[in-house]
């Protein structure tokens, strides 16, 4: 009997052994495979090197494999107090659910990374039939899983066991790492400071279109009626005659206009691109936050988006979703903002949102088709009506930053076919499309205005209309700022080059709020900028190109009242010109030469830690 009880004592300890070496196992598994999917296409381990990226597979795994161990010992609890070793053995077999489902998951993901890399086709294009097949398979093969593990044999050895602690120690070795090279002082905004006195600020609302260039709107001197509104709308307003985005791409705008940074301070040029460390704590609606706003963004996922951008602190809603995570809370309290923190929180999301879809919960989003297809994005006028529900129902001042997309290229939409009677919808960058795409924006500006106006809103709103870039990516083409106040408050022109960068500033300003050190705009409330002011500006390349020295950039462009110059930096070409359309215009005499410019935009660079030997 001794023998027997010993034997059964000895039995039980490899089973259970066996069930932790597979859990461990399972969860490396599943990190190493996303982590290597993602090593091998532009995403946020790119700009990493290669022993960080090797450090946040270790700690990503580290990290899967205790909260797995930690559901496994919820799981296991009943077999803990188990009378005898029949019931014992049958309620550690729920524990098999974990390792079954890590692996399930992970064979889920690595068959949508191969139907939709070779075929363009998988779980995210998948409808009704097709979602249920998706569904049904994974049932198959999660069922197949937990049998399976349950017979595995070569798990219960020592050999295996020391590898799965080895595995274990290193990921916590990283895990600690982690831990003390975050950076203490990292300031997270203090949301203990929302206070009642917030009743006092006005709602801010700024309005974004995609790609629009100043010299096609009616209030900017086009002769067509393209913006009927919004000629009326300036009148009241404070306008920027000639104003210049920061960068080409819709990631880098926006988040320019977000943060009051050039994209060259905080790193994000384009997708994949993210805010890191302190960066993603210093922008304008965490500062807004702060003073009681309730602050909402309202874009394209994954494109315009804080959560895939990683601004921290900021928007209490994005996309329709609230970002009140307390998952992700607890991760940045125990690894920091770090790179670890920023793909533990994406492999999770594409776990996520990919079950959701097959079992019908939530329909993915295909953010490709978001911005491509017109027919199948969200429309604009679901965006306005958004807005208009968010001021509706808003308990306190609310800071809507919102995004349209119906003048986005090469494809638009657009509610009436004015301009282009005759024009096929399978033109690309067709100029008359894009018109009638711009008098949509007009329509949908008005519906805003009054609905602020039949509220009793407009008097305590102010209203921005901007835009990321212009026509075509344009960066050397003026582009429309206008600002309405309350009361028509500030109502006047400035002549003088105006960037993105200053609409965080001009705002903080109106406020009366204090001008953070780390914002980099300029408050054009109070007068004319400097007439000689440069405005720099920059674009990015492939993301399948990202290499040293420069990785995203492409090209870094200054202009000098009405001249533009651009370095290109990967072909070093160097280039100048003359805007079009330019109102206010300096005497020669106060033009930089292009060799000036040359040597400025050499310095830019070297300044902000680029090898530029390449250049010389």
């Amino acid at each position: 009997m001794p023998n027997s009880s010993s034997s059964q004592k000895m039995n039980n300890l490899r089973n259970w052994r066996a069930l932790f070496n597979l859990t461990v196992l399972s969860a490396s598994f599943y990190a190493s495979m996303e982590w290597l999917f993602f090593m091998t296409k532009p995403s946020s381990l790119s700009l990493l090197s290669f022993f960080d990226s090797l450090k946040v597979l270790f700690v990503t795994a580290g990290i899967v494999a205790l909260a797995s161990i930690g559901f496994l010992i919820f799981l296991s609890l009943p077999a803990l107090f188990a009378g005898n070793s029949n019931r014992q053995s049958r309620w550690r077999s729920l524990g098999y659910i974990v390792p079954a489902l890590l692996l399930s998951i992970t064979a889920l993901i690595m068959l949508d990374n191969f139907t939709y890399t070779v075929f363009k086709l998988g779980i995210v294009s998948s409808r009704g039939f097709w979602r249920g097949l998706y569904a049904l398979g994974f049932v198959f093969f999660f069922w197949w899983m937990f049998h399976s593990t349950k017979q595995a044999v070569w798990v219960r050895g020592g050999f295996i066991s020391y590898i799965t602690l080895a595995m274990l120690a290193i990921s916590l070795i990283a895990i600690l790492s982690t831990r003390l090279a975050s950076n203490s002082s990292l300031s997270p905004l203090n949301n203990s400071s929302l206070n009642s006195s917030s009743v006092h600020y006005p709602n801010i609302i700024i309005l974004g279109s995609d790609g629009l260039s100043a010299s096609y709107l009616t209030a900017y001197g086009s002769p067509l009626k393209t913006t009927p509104f919004l000629n009326e709308l300036v009148q009241t307003s404070l306008v920027a005659e000639n104003a210049f985005p920061n960068a080409g791409s819709t990631t880098a705008s926006t988040t320019s206009v977000l943060t009051g940074k050039e994209p060259i301070l905080d790193k994000v040029y384009h997708y994949p691109d993210i805010l890191a460390g302190q960066d993603s704590f210093e922008h304008l609606p965490g500062l807004l936050r702060q003073r009681g706003y309730k602050t909402v963004e309202i874009g394209t996922p994954h494109y315009v988006d804080a959560r895939r951008l990683n601004l921290l602190e900021g928007f209490d809603i994005v996309n329709n979703q609230s970002l009140t995570q307390p998952a992700l809370d607890a991760l940045i309290a125990l690894l920091g903002n770090s790179p670890s923190t920023y793909f533990i929180q994406t492999i999770s999301a594409r776990a996520s949102e990919r079950l959701l879809h097959i079992f019908f919960i939530r329909q993915m989003q295909n953010p490709l088709v978001e911005v491509n297809d017109p027919a199948n994005r969200v429309s604009d006028e679901e965006r306005v009506k958004e807005m208009i529900d968010q001021l509706d129902h808003a308990d306190r001042p609310v800071f809507i930053f919102t995004h349209l997309m119906d003048t986005h290229g090469p494809e638009f939409s657009f509610q009436k076919q004015i301009f282009s009677s005759g024009s096929g919808p399978d033109t690309p960058w067709d100029e008359s499309r894009y018109e009638d795409a711009i008098y949509s924006f007009d329509s949908h500006l008005k519906k805003i205005y009054e609905h602020l106006v039949k509220t009793g809103q407009l008097d305590h709103t102010v209203l921005i209309v901007y835009t990321d870039h212009g026509f075509q990516y344009a960066t050397h083409e003026r582009i429309p700022i206008i600002v309405h106040f309350p009361a028509n408050a500030n109502a006047g022109k400035r002549q003088n080059n105006i960037q993105i960068i200053d609409i965080p500033a001009t705002l903080l300003d109106y406020l009366k709020l204090p001008l953070p050190a780390w914002m980099d705009g300029t408050s054009f409330l109070r007068g004319e900028p400097r007439a000689d002011r440069e405005i720099i500006s920059t674009t990015a390349g492939s993301p399948n190109e990202i290499a040293p020295p420069f990785y995203q950039i492409n090209t870094v462009q200054v202009i000098v009242c009405q001249k533009w110059f651009v370095l290109n930096v990967r072909k070093n070409t160097f280039d100048s010109g003359t805007i079009t359309g330019h109102t206010s215009k300096c005497d020669q005499d106060r033009l930089p030469s292009d060799q000036q410019v040359h040597e400025r935009i050499l310095e830019y660079l070297q300044k902000h830690g680029y090898n530029i030997s390449s250049l010389r």
